[in-house]
């Protein structure tokens, strides 16, 4: 990869947010300090992220990374956030990097020390705040889990705030994601069989006292439908086939038409997002309008 010092073996996308994009590249040969790059394909300007110098606290063969990526609207700076999962041995470790001055440091988390949280497969940062799914364990040996929620970062204030669920009806074949959708925060429910996927889409409002669901719209049962890859602005939903062809779902007339085929070993880890390009130095330490 161009982006990175050392080669990788598999990339993790998130963004873009001011028309930057977080770039995680990790290695077969697993290390603490992994590979992050911010890239502006607009200006053809990376930065690789600096390794975060302080130890975890425990040390553990058994580490995961979980990620937000932001800008703090208060202060218009770009921050980073890392969530250091050392699996049984708790508790979870968070860390903040700055754009402003190209450091990391750890920060207190959540009250609750007894989470997971999902890496997020669609853009999941909107006004100030990173949203992952994430699910409370009863105990450190994270066997099984008592009950999944959306949990939030605010970039300025630097703390987290819990959100639950719509009441969903629930089946061992359904999976949860957070997503932006037209500017709002939504939960996709994926429902499948053997042959056939559908979603229910919901959609969050907010208030000063409290946060709401309202289901907005189902996508119908198809036969052909293996991934979600995008929700656009627009109303059209871009899906990949379990053949190799991406096409586009338009959910108000349930049209599809096909756009590209490719080989499926090609969209195994595919990404697509809608970008607009921006003019954001990223070596000067600051984020610009």
């Amino acid at each position: 990869s161009p982006f990175f010092p050392k080669e990788i073996d598999m990339l993790v996308i998130d963004g873009p947010c001011n028309g930057i994009f977080f770039l995680y590249g990790i290695s077969s040969e697993r290390y603490y300090g992994e590979e992050i790059v911010l890239w502006n394909p607009a200006t053809r300007e990376s930065k690789v992220l600096p390794i975060i110098k302080q130890r975890p606290q425990y040390s553990s063969p058994y580490v995961t990374f979980n990620f937000g990526f932001g800008i703090d609207p208060k202060k218009n700076d770009l921050k980073v956030v890392r969530i250091v999962d050392f699996w049984q041995r708790k508790p979870l470790q968070f860390e903040v990097y700055n754009l402003s001055t190209d450091s990391w440091r750890v920060i207190d988390g959540p009250v609750n020390q007894l989470y997971g949280f999902d890496f997020a497969k669609f853009p999941s940062y909107l006004n100030g705040f990173y949203h992952w799914m994430a699910s409370e364990y009863p105990n450190i040996t994270m066997s099984s889990r008592i009950r999944c929620f959306m949990i939030s970062f605010d970039m300025s204030n630097e703390d987290f705030q819990e959100t639950l669920l719509p009441p969903i009806i629930k089946d061992p074949f359904s999976t949860d994601e957070i997503a932006i959708i037209n500017d709002s925060v939504s939960l996709i429910v994926e429902y499948f069989d053997v042959y056939i996927r559908w979603y229910d889409i919901w959609v969050m409002s907010e208030t000063a006292v409290e946060r709401t669901w309202t289901k907005k719209f189902k996508i119908s049962p198809h036969p052909d439908f293996d991934r979600m890859l995008e929700f656009r602005e627009d109303g059209l939903v871009l899906f990949q086939y379990s053949d190799g062809w991406l096409v586009v779902y338009d959910r108000k007339t349930q049209e599809v038409r096909n756009i590209a085929k490719y080989e499926i070993s090609d969209l195994s880890h595919s990404f697509a997002v809608s970008y607009t390009e921006t003019l954001v130095f990223l070596n000067e330490g600051n984020v610009i309008e």
